[in-house]
C-alpha cells in the first residue's frame, strides 16, 4: 500500500487478518556466467491504454555470488527512495518489498532475520518470498500457489521472509490469470529456472491477468514470480557490474492515470542485495 489516497486498497489490505497460503521451490543456484545479467524484452501484447513502451526489464542475480536482506524504516532509518537505500546500504540493487500501509508496515508478514517487522497475515495473498535458510538448502526461494508449502512452512525454513499479494507465475511456469488488477506499472520478484532470483519491471500499464502470460513464456525461463508492488511506486535498482538499471513506475488506474512520472518515490520496506 503507497498513500492515504489509495483508500480502496487501503481498506482491502486492512481488512486481512488470517494465515495465507503460499509454498516453496528450491531450484539449483545457477553456475556459470556473469553475476547480474540485465534483460529488455518488448511483450507481445500492446496495453489498453497508449502509453508505454511494452517492454519488461528482468534482473537475473547469481546467489552464490549475492546475498538478499530486508531493509525497512522501522530499523534501518526513515524511508527514502530506491536509490538512495541502495547508496546508503551500498547495495548492488533492489526491489520494492511488497505493498505496505501509510504507517509503513508491510501489508503482508515480514520477517528479517528471525526479527518480526509484520505480523500481518492476510488471506488470499498466495506468495511467499524466503531466504536466509535455517537449515540449508536454496539461498533464496518463491512460494505460492502452485509451489507446495504454506506461510508456516516458509518460516519453519527460513530467517527471512515476505508475504507478497499474489503469484503471477507459479513454480512450474504457468500464468495465473485468477487475479483480476486494474491497469497499472509492476514490480514483481522470483526465481528462473537456473535458480537465479528474478526482478522484473514494468512502467507500461497492464493488468496482471494480461501480464502472467507474457512472462510465463518458456523463452524467460521463470518459476516463480510474485507481484511486490503497483504505480508509480514500484521500483527496480540495479548499480554492479557495470550494469546500472533504474527503473521507475508510473501509470495505476483511479490514482496516477498518466505516464509523466519521472522521479523515484520514497518507500519503507526494501529488498536489497549485495555480494556475499
Amino acid at each position: 500500500m503507497r498513500d492515504p489516497r489509495h483508500a480502496a486498497a487501503l481498506i482491502a489490505c486492512v481488512a486481512l487478518t488470517a494465515v495465507a497460503l503460499a509454498a516453496l521451490a528450491t531450484p539449483s543456484v545457477a553456475q556459470d556466467g556473469p553475476g547480474i545479467v540485465v534483460e529488455r524484452v518488448r511483450l507481445p501484447r500492446a496495453p489498453e491504454v497508449d502509453v508505454g513502451d511494452r517492454i519488461a526489464t528482468i534482473v537475473r542475480v547469481d546467489l552464490r555470488r549475492y546475498a538478499f536482506r530486508f531493509l525497512t524504516e522501522s530499523t534501518d532509518g526513515p524511508r527514502r527512495t530506491l536509490p538512495a537505500w541502495v547508496r546508503d546500504f551500498r547495495l548492488a540493487g533492489g526491489i520494492n518489498a511488497g505493498m505496505f500501509l501509510p504507517s509503513g508496515r508491510s501489508c503482508g508478514y515480514l520477517r528479517a532475520r528471525g526479527e518480526v517487522r509484520s505480523d500481518r497475515r492476510p488471506p488470499g495473498w498466495d506468495a511467499v518470498i524466503g531466504f536466509d535458510p535455517s537449515a540449508g538448502g536454496a539461498p533464496f526461494a518463491l512460494g505460492g500457489a502452485g509451489c507446495g508449502r504454506d506461510l508456516e512452512g516458509m518460516r519453519s525454513a527460513f530467517g527471512s521472509v515476505l508475504q507478497g499479494r499474489k503469484m503471477l507465475v507459479d513454480c512450474a511456469g504457468r500464468a495465473t490469470t485468477t487475479w483480476r488488477t486494474n491497469r497499472f506499472s509492476s514490480a514483481l520478484l522470483g526465481v528462473d529456472r537456473e535458480g537465479r532470483a528474478v526482478l522484473v519491471h514494468t512502467r507500461t500499464p497492464y493488468r496482471m491477468q494480461v501480464l502472467a502470460p507474457m512472462l510465463a513464456d518458456p523463452a524467460l525461463g521463470i518459476r516463480g514470480l510474485a507481484y511486490m508492488e503497483g504505480g508509480p511506486e514500484a521500483s527496480v535498482m540495479v548499480q554492479a557490474e557495470g550494469q546500472r538499471v533504474a527503473e521507475m513506475g508510473s501509470y495505476e488506474d483511479g490514482f496516477w492515470p498518466r505516464d509523466d512520472n519521472h522521479e523515484f518515490w520514497d518507500l519503507p520496506n526494501v529488498v536489497g542485495f549485495a555480494p556475499r
